[in-house]
């Protein structure tokens, strides 16, 4: 892979670069295989389970996405790097959250062609540009340091990070103006770059289940924000995990001229490798998509018909690994992980919890406004504001200090990369504003839906103005009865995602390596289906989960993360609506 580094790859480069890709996808797939069989399993056996999922409250919404129009637009400075100097530009954000860029507005307006586009998932927003050095500085290792860009045309500077993608330096006109594009460009980030983990698919669960079973295979225990982005992206972000080093040795002392050049020639070769690397990968595993579904049937009719057979082997071979997992899991979590669960556990919890406050409180104010209109506005003009009330979850500018509320994660949290390896604190600060998000669309969309029935009555405006205060009321308890459960089950599910890794890691000499001896257990019939290195993972798992029950108990009576343990004095909305 060594060799001169130009603005272009060679081709030699290209066919190192296109067989490693390749051999990406090529080994990947068997992994993904289990892990579907996995999750079909774990879903045929929960459909069993008489409870299931405690019901929301709150209606869930049937928005399927954001609004077809743009949802941002306006001029800003951009820094270009091979003029080393600062342009303005037309920039719009589409409502699919692709970000382009026009020379002028009046070019869009007459429908001329943008000047570049680019999809937004992968990208970090960053708000200073000591964020950016910071980050710029990690990916050019080696070389010297100075300022990415000149000098600025003002002060309101946001940036727009992928470490293998285009950046994109911006400064705005005002403060006000860089709040907005801040806001909406990290919309489009967050719903780019989480579609898999918004996904309630059987495909998507077991494509990241998979992705960490690969990784782990390599000695690489947690994934964090890898993860994030649609799959081809996430298996490309995978393969430059291990591009990297191998491209810094062999090709980054190649690279000639001033510092400042080596770094921007630097910056190319990565994005020319990465676009190479992830037009490949989108391709190959295409071929896969194929497949899928035709898999997906087979393992049904497989799995159904002796699904308690292959229940019963999995008990079996989960009771013989515990005799051995059992003991190590439980020290090595005593002495590693619970001491510092309490701690993590709170960390965890404030922040989503202040979030979510700040959703309730704008969810009321938004009515509010709203039942004040009553009294002097005819009832069509009611029915439009209900039809605002419900896009207020997709107004960035309007959500934006809501998801603020999620800033300190990323300082509280930074040690764990240290003690424990974690480095998903952007995948967390997403999640937690999905949370968020999901919350409000699913509280305006309830009260829409009882609001409608009561503006179908005749009712005096005084009348009207009572009842709907009623029915926000009403709501407010269902919200906060689904947001206790939403809480709780965030904080459980990160909990896990920091600690579990850390364990898997310092059992794999004692304890994973003993798994051959187990595989004589696995049936011929059902090796593709009752996966060892599952059962192994769930038997660590549920001592981890013992520990993290004990520590959420604890957060819940110090009022930090509480669940839904009260219950609900109401019937579910679904049966009042009926």
């Amino acid at each position: 892979m060594g060799g001169k580094c130009s603005s272009s790859l060679s081709g030699r480069q290209r066919r190192y670069l296109r067989g490693r890709a390749d051999a990406t996808v090529k080994n990947f797939v068997p992994y993904y295989r289990r892990q579907l069989a996995t999750a079909l399993l774990r879903r045929v056996s929960g459909e069993l389970d008489p409870h299931g999922k405690p019901a929301p409250q709150l209606l869930p919404s049937e928005l399927p996405g954001p609004p077809d129009a743009a949802l941002h637009d306006g001029l800003l400075s951009q820094y270009d790097g091979d003029s080393r100097s600062w342009q303005e530009n037309y920039f719009v954000l589409l409502g699919d959250f692709t970000l382009q860029w026009f020379e002028s507005e009046e070019a869009l307006r007459t429908g001329c062609q943008p000047r570049g586009s680019t999809v937004l998932s992968g990208y970090r927003l960053l708000s200073s540009p000591s964020e950016y050095a910071e980050s710029l500085a990690d990916l050019c290792r080696g070389l010297a340091g100075g300022s990415p860009f000149a000098d600025p045309p003002g002060e309101f500077l946001f940036f727009l990070y992928h470490p293998f993608r285009r950046h994109f330096c911006f400064c705005a006109a005002s403060a006000g103006s860089r709040r907005i594009w801040r806001a909406a460009l990290g919309d489009a980030v967050r719903y780019r770059s989480t579609e898999l983990q918004r996904r309630d698919s059987l495909e998507a669960e077991a494509f990241l289940q998979a992705v960490r079973f690969y990784r782990q295979e390599r000695g690489r225990y947690g994934a964090g924000d890898l993860l994030l982005g649609p799959e081809p992206e996430i298996l490309g972000n995978v393969l430059m995990e291990d591009l990297l080093p191998v491209l810094r040795a062999q090709v980054l002392p190649s690279i000639r001229g001033s510092e400042r050049r080596r770094r921007q020639l630097w910056l190319q070769f990565l994005q020319e490798v990465y676009t190479l690397v992830l037009s490949e990968i989108s391709s190959e595993f295409q071929g896969f998509q194929k497949e899928k579904e035709k898999l997906h049937l087979e393992l049904e009719k497989k799995i159904r018909p002796d699904l308690d057979q292959m229940l019963t082997l999995k008990d079996q071979i989960a009771g013989k690994l515990q005799a051995v997992v059992r003991i190590p899991a439980e020290s090595w979590c005593s002495r590693g992980v619970e001491p510092h669960l309490d701690r993590v556990t709170e960390e965890l919890a404030r922040p989503v919890s202040s979030g979510v406050e700040a959703v309730r409180s704008l969810f009321a104010q938004r009515v509010d406004e709203m039942i004040g209109l009553v009294r002097s506005s005819p009832v069509a003009i009611l029915r439009k504001e209900l039809v605002t009330l419900g896009r207020t979850s997709w107004q960035p500018d309007v959500m934006h200090p809501c998801y603020e509320e999620t800033d300190p994660y990323r300082e509280s949290l930074r040690e764990l990369e240290e003690r424990f390896g974690f480095r998903g604190a952007t995948g967390l600060v997403l999640g937690a504003q999905n949370l968020m998000q999901q919350l409000m669309q699913n509280a305006t969309h309830t009260f829409q839906q009882l609001a409608q029935q009561h503006l179908a009555r005749a009712q005096s405006p005084r009348q009207l103005a009572r009842t709907l205060a009623k029915v926000k009321e009403r709501v407010l308890k269902k919200f906060d009865y689904d947001s206790a459960s939403l809480r709780e089950r965030f904080t459980r599910d990160w909990l896990i995602r920091i600690f579990l890794p850390f364990l898997l890691k310092h059992l794999e000499s004692g304890c994973k390596l003993e798994l051959p001896r187990y595989e004589s257990f696995v049936f011929a019939d059902f090796s593709d289906i009752v996966n060892l290195e599952n059962v192994y993972e769930e038997t660590v798992l549920a001592v981890l989960l013992r520990a993290v029950g004990k520590a959420l108990a604890r957060a819940s009576r110090r009022d930090v993360a509480p669940g839904p343990g009260g219950g609900s004095d109401e019937e579910p909305l679904y049966e009042e609506m009926g």
